[in-house]
């Protein structure tokens, strides 16, 4: 096989800590690995996700050093999607991998998942970092974690394997598949899912964040799960249409009961705290209801805008 050329995105927000550590080990592991004669030419391209800290002076020292350096500096917070969706889009590589700059994707992984491609002759379009368990996360992330992959695998056609990492490495033809697909809420694990080609997992353990802390909380996640189940699944809106014939059945029912009570036995007043509740129950179930059909309706006035993505003030 030719000697490859690999891209490598790391999307940055606050990590001037973890910078320098990085760049080293994943040089120390590509250029002292047994691929070493494989490899023609290795890109790093530094996404900054309007880094509030010491990020970018980081990244530019690495510049000094290795012309093969890029930095793509945000204009500001866009989120870690956008900044992938960027790192891809300056990709020109035969091979691109995108890994956190935390270090919590093993450098070491990134040699086996070469010589997976290699093995397979170039069959392979796109290969996949996951965890083997949910140690590192709480008892709750863990188990909520769960229940969203749970629920999106039954709500969408798309499914997904619980652990999977954004840690993952593309070719070219799957690469260019992807960048095809411009919608303004992306929800990458379910991308690179959808455009299909040969594909295979590697499993490794956890690891710890070299320095520094998490950017992701509860709240964020619970976000970013409903925008996964939303961008790629329109059953909530079925379920949603089954779940009010099923109300106007039982509704139908009752209300003839109600018709042949009254007629028989005539119409005391009875039954007040079961109206209340029923009241508030479905005033309840409706606004849920109306929420999700807002989720969808939202989505389709931000796509009918057009806005960028992202905005870069400068490439270095």
């Amino acid at each position: 096989m030719d000697k490859l050329d690999l891209s490598i995105i790391i999307p940055c927000f606050n990590e001037e800590d973890n910078v320098q550590s990085f760049y080293k080990k994943v040089q120390n592991v590509l250029w002292g690995g047994a691929d070493r004669n494989n490899i023609n030419e290795v890109y790093f391209i530094f996404v900054d996700d309007g880094s509030k800290d010491n990020t970018i002076k980081e990244i530019k020292k690495l510049q000094a050093n290795n012309k093969n350096i890029k930095l793509v500096k945000f204009s500001r917070n866009f989120g870690k999607e956008a900044a992938m969706f960027a790192g891809l889009r300056e990709s020109k590589s035969t091979l691109t991998c995108i890994m956190d700059c935390d270090l919590q994707d093993p450098p070491e992984l990134l040699l086996e998942m070469i010589e997976k491609y290699k093995n397979t002759k170039g069959k392979l379009k796109l290969i996949t970092a996951k965890r083997k368990d949910r140690s590192g996360d709480s008892r709750f992330r863990a188990f909520f974690s769960e229940v969203f992959y749970k629920i999106n695998n039954i709500l969408s056609p798309i499914k997904l394997e619980s652990g999977v990492r954004d840690f993952r490495l593309i070719h070219r033809d799957a690469l260019d598949c992807i960048l095809q697909m411009n919608e303004y809420h992306r929800f990458s694990k379910a991308i690179f899912e959808f455009v299909g080609f040969q594909k295979e997992i590697v499993e490794y353990d956890y690891i710890d964040r070299e320095q520094g802390a998490s950017k992701w909380n509860f709240i964020k996640l619970f976000l970013y799960a409903i925008e996964g189940i939303v961008s790629f699944s329109t059953i909530p809106l079925k379920i949603i249409t089954l779940i009010g014939f099923v109300i106007f059945v039982i509704s139908s029912i009752y209300g003839i009961h109600i018709i042949i009570d009254t007629l028989a036995f005539g119409n005391d007043v009875k039954g007040y705290p079961s109206i209340v509740t029923l009241i508030a129950f479905f005033g309840g179930l409706q606004i849920m209801l109306l929420g999700i059909i807002g989720e969808y309706i939202a989505r389709i006035y931000e796509q009918s805008k057009n806005r960028p993505h992202y905005f870069i003030e400068y490439i270095s």
